[in-house]
Parts: C-alpha cells; sequence; structure tokens
C-alpha cells in the first residue's frame, strides 16, 4: 500500500510508460481520452505490463492530480484487515481496535484510488465495494454512520474476471461497475518493436556511463518471449548493469535463462541433413507452441489462441490437426 499526494509533472504522466508501437499509442490515445473522466477504469493485462503504470497517469492527467493518490493490492492482506484498511473502524470494534481509524476510501476523497489485484478481492468486500461505486457511501467496520466520498476508483487484474463470475468467486454486478471503461495492456511479446526503447531506457536508468548494446545481443533480445513482459526486461537489464563493466553489452553478458532460449533455437537440424524435411519440422514447431500454449493458459483454449494470435477458430482446427485436446 502507498500513498502518494503530487502536483502533476511530467515525470508522473504518460512520459513513464515507454513505447512507440501502434498498440503503445492507442492506449496513449485512450489514456488521454478517459482521463478527465470520473468513470470507472478496470486495467486489463499480464503481470509485470506497467498496470500500475497507467493508473497512475490516469490520476496525474485528470483535474484530481493535486488531491490524494491512494494504492492497495488487494492480495496482500487478510480478509478482516483489507476491510479495515479500505474502509476503516472504530474503537472497539475487534481485538486490538484501540482507536478509531480512517480508511483509504477517506483519505482517498477528492482524488483517486486503485485497487490492484481486484480479482482476489474477498466476496465478502465486494459487496460493500459496490455500496461505493453506487452511491459513494460506506461505514467503517463497527460503525453506524455513513461516510460519503468522492471518489474515482481505478482497479486493475491479471485475471479473467469473466472465469471467477462463473466460478461464483466474484460478483456481476461488481464487475459492471468497475467496467465502466476497460483497459487492456498488451504483452510485451505483442509489441517487439518497443523493446530497443526500453533497453535505452533502463540503461540509462541503471547505468552511471553511456552503454551500446551489440547486434547479437540485441537480436537475443528481440527473439526471447518475455513471459514476465516488461518487468522482467526490466530486472535482466538492471543485473547485466550490475555484473558487467563492458561499454557494449554482448551475449556473454545474458543470464543463462536467456541464453538456453536461443540455444533451443539453435537445435534446428542442419539445412544440408539428407534427411531434412521442411514440412515435418514445421508441423513439430506448431505442436509445441500449440502444447505450450495450452500449458500456460491452463488448458483454457480461448485463452490459448490469445496467446498465439489466432482466431479460436483457427486454433481448434489445429489442435485437431495434430490429434491434441
Amino acid at each position: 500500500m502507498s500513498l502518494l499526494r503530487e502536483k502533476f509533472q511530467a515525470s508522473f504522466g504518460l512520459e513513464n510508460i515507454v513505447g512507440k508501437s501502434a498498440k503503445m499509442q492507442e492506449l496513449f490515445k485512450l489514456i488521454h481520452r478517459i482521463a478527465n473522466s470520473n468513470s470507472a477504469v478496470l486495467i486489463n493485462g499480464e503481470s509485470g505490463t506497467g498496470k500500475e503504470l497507467i493508473a497512475s497517469a490516469l490520476h496525474n492527467l485528470s483535474p484530481r492530480r493535486n488531491k490524494n493518490y491512494v494504492t492497495i493490492n488487494c492480495a496482500t492482506f487478510p480478509e478482516g484487515l483489507l476491510e479495515s484498511e479500505m474502509f476503516g473502524h472504530m474503537k472497539g470494534s475487534f481485538t486490538g481496535a484501540v482507536c478509531s481509524k480512517s480508511g483509504l476510501f477517506e483519505v482517498a476523497n477528492g482524488g483517486s484510488f486503485f485497487l490492484d489485484e481486484i480479482g482476489e478481492m474477498p466476496l465478502s468486500l465486494q459487496s460493500k465495494l459496490l455500496r461505493v461505486l453506487e452511491n459513494g457511501t460506506f461505514r467503517r467496520v463497527g460503525g453506524t454512520t455513513d461516510i460519503k466520498v468522492d471518489v474515482r476508483i481505478i482497479s486493475a487484474t491479471n485475471m479473467n474476471i469473466t472465469e471467477a463470475i462463473a466460478a461464483g468467486n466474484f460478483r456481476e454486478d461488481l464487475y459492471y461497475r468497475l467496467n465502466v471503461v476497460p483497459i487492456t495492456v498488451p504483452p510485451l511479446r505483442e509489441r517487439t518493436s518497443d523493446i530497443p526503447l526500453l533497453l535505452e531506457h533502463f540503461l540509462m536508468r541503471f547505468s552511471k556511463k553511456p552503454r551500446g548494446i551489440s547486434h547479437e545481443a540485441m537480436e537475443i533480445f528481440m527473439n526471447y518471449p518475455w513471459k514476465g513482459n516488461v518487468r522482467e526486461l526490466e530486472h535482466i537489464v538492471e543485473r547485466i548493469v550490475l555484473l558487467s563493466d563492458r561499454e557494449v553489452i554482448t551475449p556473454e553478458d545474458m543470464p543463462d535463462e536467456i541464453l538456453q532460449n536461443v540455444r533451443s533455437l539453435g537445435n534446428l537440424p542442419d539445412i544440408n541433413d539428407e534427411t531434412f524435411d521442411l514440412e515435418k519440422l514445421l508441423e513439430k514447431i506448431e505442436k509445441d507452441y500449440l502444447m505450450k500454449a495450452l500449458e500456460r493458459s491452463q488448458g483454457v483454449k480461448t485463452e490459448a489462441a490469445k496467446i498465439l494470435n489466432l482466431s479460436f477458430r483457427s486454433f481448434r482446427h489445429r489442435l485437431q490437426k495434430y490429434g491434441l485436446k
């Protein structure tokens, strides 16, 4: 949990989000379009894509920029403590409540409240959050008086909320209230043209001296799948800067987990081999990626199709082609 109250500065706006790809330009346009609104925003995206940066930008580009910006991660608090943190409590309302305490909704009054990992919020609290979204009121734990606040709610998740609704773990009416304006953050593998910009950005942040990247190293960066997205790339660059003194980063400076991915691509058969069969090789590669996508999506075929940028119909056809289920 953190509380930030800052006057608007460029460094807290879109300048903190790096990207020039078509998908990121569309995202920037959407952020500018909705920043002045009071509507609830739900940011969807994989872990490490920068959802918290988008939430911060929405606040700092809005008329609420000079008011409090409050954040909380719903997955890091036990149920009882999360309710107390968000809504506050009255003295004596539970063991250890030696005094009354304002909740974060009161602190955020007039500003914005970012609820990260909203899909992890317990069902018992979802009804209370729904009430705030409907009429702007709530009660502290143990309280009998309604408290009214003016807060813009921005939430984020890396899970499929519709599946959580179907499983009975998330309220459908709350989802519709939170999802007035949906934002989808693309994973890094869908905007690889931004990788050189991100590398330059992180090298400037972590290195005290100018650093370059060799052509071979750049090829490796561009072809790595980046399952941890921008956050993984950031941590890899930080590690390289700490462990290498070279002015130009080469493959020798890169971690084993990155190089192993390249080595696996290098195990392709020699084209001069008499047994070389391109059709069989392509079939094997396609089948391997279908299985990897199913594994990453935990068997959810619609999600696996998205990972491979395929329509569900095309994905299903390929599964049938190789006898996969």
